[in-house]
């Protein structure tokens, strides 16, 4: 039976708003394109909405890595098995910093007094000043303790943070990124899913990244031509590139 991950779905459904905001900078390309002439240029367009398909796969993985390293966190989702060679698995390495997990330390060094607080806030001050049996108070204390454990707002932003100066587009960067919530084999598997070799999806999107950073970094500029010439695109190449990523994000979230 395959894991349920309701909160890393956002992950995906962000995705699929973005490629769609993709496709329809395609549509608004081809609609002007069948009314204008053929002197004006519309090529920036399918630039840019290729630079968005690579973002937007880009995004995908940052979030759905956060979202799941928050549940395995909360207990909520399995820690990935510990690879040979090795005595943790990337999950349990990731680092934070004690300045952020030290209200965490402060809570369990006093426990009384953030009780005490706890159920002041939920039940009121009168209910503090009365005796209750123990059966009545065990509730109350296990649920507060279970909302502290879920409040992870800390860990979340040390996460998005040290994310935050990587970039998973590149086949590489983004198999070691979902190894903090997943143990399998991530290209054979999607390549299994797609009915494809593993070493053409990677050098599909290689190539795809490759152009992205072109348009990107080097204005598209062909430097084997005349000035101002810049590589070649077109609808139907673009459309291609769209489908692929697509395709590729929904296979990895399956696997998730």
């Amino acid at each position: 039976m395959l894991y349920q991950h309701p909160i890393m779905q956002f992950a995906l459904d962000q995705f699929r708003i973005s490629i769609q905001r993709v496709r329809d900078l395609i549509a608004i390309h081809n609609s002007v394109k069948a009314q204008a002439t053929a002197a004006l240029d519309l090529s920036d367009i399918l630039r840019a909405a290729l630079v968005l398909a690579v973002s937007a796969l880009d995004y995908y993985v940052h979030e759905v890595v956060t979202l799941g390293m928050l549940e395995i966190h909360r207990g909520i989702r399995p820690e990935p098995a510990v690879p040979r060679n090795t005595s943790q698995s990337a999950f349990s390495r990731f680092q934070v910093s004690l300045g952020n997990a030290r209200e965490d330390r402060k809570v369990a060094l006093d426990i009384a007094s953030w009780v005490v607080t706890e159920i002041q806030q939920s039940q009121g001050d009168e209910f503090l000043e009365q005796s209750h049996p123990i059966s009545h108070l065990i509730p109350i204390i296990s649920n507060s303790i279970l909302n502290k454990l879920n409040s992870t707002s800390w860990l979340e932003s040390e996460i998005r943070e040290n994310l935050s100066y990587k970039s998973f587009q590149e086949p590489d960067k983004i198999a070691d990124a979902i190894r903090y919530i997943s143990d399998k084999k991530l290209w054979e598997e999607v390549a299994r899913n797609l009915g494809k070799r593993d070493q053409d999806i990677k050098q599909t999107l290689k190539l795809i990244v490759d152009r992205r950073n072109k348009i990107a970094h080097e204005a598209d500029i062909d430097p084997t031509l005349s000035i101002g010439n810049r590589w070649s695109i077109d609808e139907l190449m673009l459309n291609d590139t769209v489908n692929f990523i697509e395709q590729v994000v929904e296979s990895i979230h399956q696997l998730l």
